[in-house]
């Protein structure tokens, strides 16, 4: 799934264990929840989520987001 995301939505991921979220363009920011884990994304760079806790993505201002599945190649 590729989406834009702007600064002002976010999108919850709810136990996305083994997904992958790659930042196609602009600035993404992760924060994971409990414990609070913060990470942020620049174009070409990914996370892969290695545990169930919920994600909350936002752009930062901006961000072209591919979410991919574990079975999913990379683009």
């Amino acid at each position: 799934m590729r989406f834009t995301l702007d600064r002002r939505s976010t999108l919850v991921l709810k136990r996305a264990a083994g997904t992958r979220i790659l930042c196609l363009g602009g600035t993404v920011w992760l924060s994971e929840i409990r414990p609070a884990a913060d990470c942020v994304l620049g174009t070409g760079q990914s996370k892969l989520l290695d545990n169930d806790r919920d994600v909350v993505l936002g752009g930062l201002p901006d961000a072209q987001v591919a979410i991919l599945s574990p079975t999913e190649p990379a683009p």
